[in-house]
């Protein structure tokens, strides 16, 4: 789906509510078709420049198919409320426990429980190439100095449904380098840089990248490039080009480039 542009609240329809979060509610819109509704609750502050600024970059379009980009800000009574965005493609979910859910990054970061007994989960060769989805889309967000900031489990998709694939939803907290989000997000527990409080930076995204790529492929949600380096973990999946860059990771002002982990995976 393409942008549809700033609307007013009160000319959307609402077919149903989907989702509930920290921020606000998410509904599906009756029309455009695909199209969803992130309505933030009062007491979330919107920057709405910011919001429109990243509504505008030249990223987005690299990256549209990866990711639920923002595309357009929804207002009320001259006040920013809420943004349209895309619906994640139907082969980002399943049916668990006879509901229908994002394939979120959580269900290859534990061990498989009794509700995802149907659930395919993938081999160690599809989670290095669902990896590596995730490396080339934080490769091409960096390439326009765009910062993720806040790496959630709920907010990475995943799919094995016409071969392995990712998505991200929830990308207003991305954020252009050196400016503030358009929605200050809150740094999900255990994915959180040890450097301490700061601002986002590269450093800081970097050190995320390592995370993720680190529990993707161990399939272990606790893995710390720290952990790597104090001492060497005795898994297959980790390639001695790995440990270095694990190594490096846990260095702040050293930690490697999305780049360096697409070259060591390939």
């Amino acid at each position: 789906m393409g942008p549809v542009g700033d609307a007013q609240l009160a000319d959307l329809v609402a077919a149903d509510r989907i989702a509930e979060g920290g921020q606000g509610t998410v509904f599906r819109l009756s029309r455009p078709a695909g199209t969803l509704l992130k309505l933030y609750h009062r007491e979330v502050t919107v920057l709405s420049g910011e919001l429109g600024r990243l509504i505008d970059l030249p990223a987005r379009q690299s990256v549209a198919t990866r990711t639920a980009w923002p595309s357009g800000r929804v207002f009320d009574r001259g006040r920013c409320v809420g943004l349209l965005m895309p619906e994640a493609p139907a082969r980002f979910t399943t049916t668990i426990a006879g509901r229908r859910r994002l394939l979120e990054l959580q269900y290859l970061l534990y061990p498989k429980r009794a509700m995802w007994a149907d659930l395919a989960l993938p081999t160690e060769e599809e989670r290095r190439r669902i990896a590596v989805g995730y490396l080339e889309l934080f490769a091409e967000l960096h390439r326009h100095d765009v910062m993720v900031g806040d790496v959630s489990m709920r907010n990475l998709l995943w799919t094995l449904r016409d071969g392995p694939g990712v998505f991200a939803i929830d990308c207003d907290g991305f954020r252009l380098a050196g400016r503030p989000p358009a929605v200050r997000p809150a740094d999900t527990a255990g994915w959180v840089d040890p450097a301490g409080p700061r601002e986002v930076t590269l450093d800081t995204d970097r050190y995320k990248v390592a995370l993720l790529t680190l529990r993707l492929l161990f399939g272990d949600h606790r893995v710390t490039p720290e952990e790597v380096r104090a001492k060497p973990l005795p898994r297959t999946r980790l390639r001695p080009a790995l440990s270095v860059l694990a190594t490096r990771a846990a260095e702040p002002g050293q930690r490697p480039a999305a780049e360096c982990w697409l070259g060591a995976l390939s």
